[in-house]
């Protein structure tokens, strides 16, 4: 039988894995829509950000656990979070497996992406994983006006999935994530997930040291 640290960590594991109309008759064009979305990713080269996270565990060991900590980013691929209070085993074991989000720069390298749709001012596109693995694929909602990925859906192998939708604020200018709802499903796991984001500082100087697996 799993220990309830191993099940938690099972669970954690798995959750590793934007609103205006537009003209009905003018659909937005996949490729510009990737060049907006790479440029407002790009226009931020460094942040961090005070994080809190409520997590509900639907499933044993039906533990909700509230966690503080701090966000750290750096374009183009390096994102960690560092868990600072809350239950001290949950808080390590997240901070390893948050779900990442990778920036609309590194799509191409990392996915092949095709365009499954594009109606009412938004544009879902498919990321199919080139490196094979759990994930079967990842449905990523963008809002055309903004050019910013307001939902993604993990679609895994073993039938599960995972689901986060993302509110964004206006920081100095530039729009970022401050707040992320999700909610995961895999075999005998179920949970919630909603985390907020605030004190950003942008343009941080964020040493290369502080994404190295051993902080």
């Amino acid at each position: 039988m799993k220990t309830i640290s191993g099940r938690i960590a099972v669970l954690l594991a798995a959750a590793a894995m934007l609103r205006a109309p537009a003209s009905a008759e003018v659909p937005a064009q996949p490729d510009a829509l990737m060049q907006r979305m790479v440029a407002a990713s790009q226009a931020v080269q460094s942040y961090t950000a005070a994080i809190h996270a409520d997590i509900a565990m639907h499933s044993f060991p039906y533990l909700s656990p509230s966690l503080d900590g701090m966000y750290y980013h750096k374009e183009p691929s390096k994102n960690k979070i560092v868990f600072t209070s809350g239950l001290p085993f949950i808080a390590k074991e997240f901070s390893k497996v948050y779900p990442q989000v990778e920036s609309p720069s590194r799509w191409s390298a990392v996915y092949v992406v095709t365009t499954e749709s594009s109606s009412g001012g938004y544009t879902i596109f498919k990321l199919i994983p080139r490196k094979h693995g759990r994930i079967d694929h990842i449905d990523a909602t963008v809002d055309e006006k903004t050019a910013e990925v307001t939902s993604l859906r993990w679609n895994y192998n073993d039938g599960g999935f995972a689901t986060l939708d993302q509110t964004y604020e206006a920081v100095d200018g530039h729009l970022l994530v401050s707040k992320q709802s999700g909610h995961f499903e895999v075999p005998h796991y179920n949970a919630d997930l909603t985390s907020t984001f605030k004190d950003f500082k942008l343009n941080a100087p964020i040493p290369d040291s502080v994404f190295s697996a051993d902080n």
